[in-house]
C-alpha cells in the first residue's frame, strides 16, 4: 500500500496554536517594548528578539518531524532587524489626534483636529513596521540570490525612500494639519516640529518598503511580494484600530491605556506572523536547506539578548532614581571585551570541532525567552500598586503562561516518525 506523506509536519490544531501563540506572546514582547529602559529602536529589536526564538523554535519542531533540516536561519536575523527598524519612527504625536487633539505644543496651544488623521497616520506608521519587516522575511525565505539582485533589491529601497521624502516635502498639507498656517516653521511650537520631524521619518520607511515591494513584483516573485503586503497589513491595521483605545484616557476606569493600544498592536503582529509561519511550513522544508547558523546571525542573537537584558536593568535603575550613565557605560565595556572573547575563543574552537554550535538548541531558544519575560517583569514590578498596574501584571501572565502552555504543546506533540517513513522493528 501506497503511503502518501503529509503536507505538513503540523496538524491544523497546531497551526492554530502556533498562531495563537505568537499573537499572545506578541501582546507582551510589544507591552515591554515601550516600558523604562527600552522604548524606540531597542524596545523593538526586544520583540523582534521573541517573535524570531518562538519562530525558530516552532520551526525546528517542524523539520525534525519532517526528518529535514530547519529552513533559512537567516529568519532569524530578518524578524529581528525587520521589526527593530521599525522602532527608528516616531508615531506618539498621532495619539492626540485621535482624541482630536492638535497642540502647538503640548499640553499648550490645543486645537481641534479630525480623529481620522490620527488613524490614518496610525495606519501608515503599522504599514511601514511590518512591511520592512516582512520585506525582510520574504528574502531571508527566499533563498540564496546574486549580488546583481540583492543591488536591485537595496537600489529600489533607496529610490522609494527619497521620492516618497520628496512627495511629502513638496505637498505637506495632504498630512500636516493646518500646516497652511505656517504653524510648523514657529521653533516654539515644538510639538508642531515633532510632527513634521516624524512624517518625513515614518513616510522614508513607508518608501523603503514599496519600492522593496516593487523590486520584488518586477522580479515576478509574487509570493513574496503578497506575503510581504500581508504581513505589512497585519500590523497596520492593529495600528491604527488600537488607536481607539486612546480615546479612553479620560475614563473613570484608570487603566494605562496606552498599554493595551501597544498590547492590540502585539496580538495583530503576533497572529499575522503566525498566518506567516503557518503559510511557509504548509509543506516540508527542502532537503537542500542548509541548518548552520551563521556566525553573523549568532552576533546578532547575542546582541539581541545584551539589549534586553541591558534595557531592564537600566529601567530599574531608573526606577530607584540612580544615575546610571556611568554604570552602563562600564557594562558596555565589559560586555563588548566578553563578546571579543568569545569570538575569538569560537574561532579556535571551530577548527578543531567541525559544526561548533552549528544549530541552536530548543534549550537555548527557551532560554532566551525566558530572559525576555523576566526582564519585562523586571521593569514593570516596580512602582506603586494601583488597578492599572495591577490589570497589566495580570494580562501579562495569562498572556505568558498561555504562550508556554501552547508552546509546550506543541513541543510534546509530536506525531512520531515521518509518515513517508519506515517503521522501526
Amino acid at each position: 500500500m501506497k503511503t502518501i506523506p503529509q503536507k505538513s509536519p503540523f496538524t491544523p490544531a497546531e497551526h492554530v496554536g502556533i498562531t495563537l501563540a505568537m499573537g499572545l506572546m506578541g501582546m507582551y514582547f510589544w507591552a515591554i517594548r515601550g516600558s523604562g529602559g527600552y522604548g524606540g529602536a531597542p524596545g523593538a529589536v526586544v520583540a523582534g528578539l521573541g517573535w524570531a526564538l518562538l519562530w525558530q523554535l516552532f520551526s525546528s519542531v517542524g523539520a525534525a518531524r519532517g526528518g529535514t533540516p530547519p529552513r533559512s536561519p537567516w529568519i532569524l536575523a530578518a524578524i529581528i532587524l525587520g521589526v527593530g527598524v521599525g522602532g527608528m519612527t516616531g508615531y506618539g504625536v498621532y495619539t492626540a489626534w485621535v482624541r482630536g487633539e492638535f497642540f502647538l505644543n503640548h499640553p499648550a496651544g490645543m486645537r481641534p483636529v479630525a480623529p481620522w488623521t490620527g488613524y490614518a497616520m496610525l495606519f501608515v506608521c503599522g504599514l511601514q513596521w511590518g512591511g520592512v519587516a516582512g520585506a525582510f522575511i520574504a528574502w531571508a525565505l527566499a533563498g540564496p540570490m546574486s549580488r546583481k539582485t540583492w543591488i536591485l533589491r537595496m537600489a529600489s529601497g533607496v529610490a522609494g525612500a527619497l521620492l516618497a521624502v520628496l512627495f511629502v516635502s513638496r505637498l505637506p498639507r495632504l498630512f500636516l494639519p493646518f500646516h497652511a498656517e505656517g504653524i510648523y516653521l514657529d521653533p516654539a511650537n515644538e510639538t508642531c516640529g515633532r510632527a513634521a520631524e516624524s512624517m518625513i521619518t515614518v513616510f522614508s520607511h513607508v518608501g523603503l518598503f514599496l519600492g522593496f515591494l516593487a523590486c520584488e513584483a518586477a522580479r515576478g516573485n509574487r509570493r513574496g511580494a503578497v506575503g510581504m503586503l500581508l504581513i505589512a497589513l497585519g500590523f497596520a491595521l492593529p495600528f491604527a484600530a488600537g488607536g481607539y483605545w486612546h480615546t479612553l484616557r479620560e475614563a473613570s476606569l484608570q487603566l494605562d491605556w496606552w498599554k493595551n493600544w501597544e498590547m492590540s498592536i502585539g496580538l495583530g503582529g503576533g497572529l499575522t506572523l503566525g498566518g506567516a509561519f503557518w503559510a511557509v511550513h504548509r509543506e516540508p522544508a527542502p532537503a537542500r536547506t542548509r541548518s548552520d547558523v551563521p556566525l553573523a546571525v549568532r552576533i546578532l542573537l547575542g546582541l539581541a539578548l545584551y539589549v534586553t537584558v541591558r534595557g531592564a536593568i537600566k529601567g530599574v535603575l531608573a526606577h530607584e532614581e540612580v544615575d546610571s550613565k556611568a554604570f552602563m557605560n562600564s557594562l558596555d565595556v565589559v560586555v563588548l571585551m566578553l563578546g571579543v572573547l568569545g569570538f575569538f575563543l569560537h574561532r579556535a574552537a571551530g577548527k578543531y570541532r567541525v559544526g561548533f554550535l552549528s544549530q541552536l538548541p530548543a534549550g537555548a531558544l527557551l532560554a532566551g525567552l525566558g530572559v525576555i519575560c523576566l526582564c519585562g517583569y523586571a521593569v514593570t514590578l516596580p512602582g506603586d500598586p494601583s488597578t492599572g498596574r495591577s490589570f497589566l501584571l495580570a494580562v501579562y501572565t495569562g498572556d505568558v503562561l498561555a504562550g508556554g502552555l501552547i508552546l509546550l504543546g506543541v513541543l510534546h506533540g509530536g506525531r512520531g516518525a515521518p509518515p513517508s517513513a519506515p517503521n522501526p522493528r
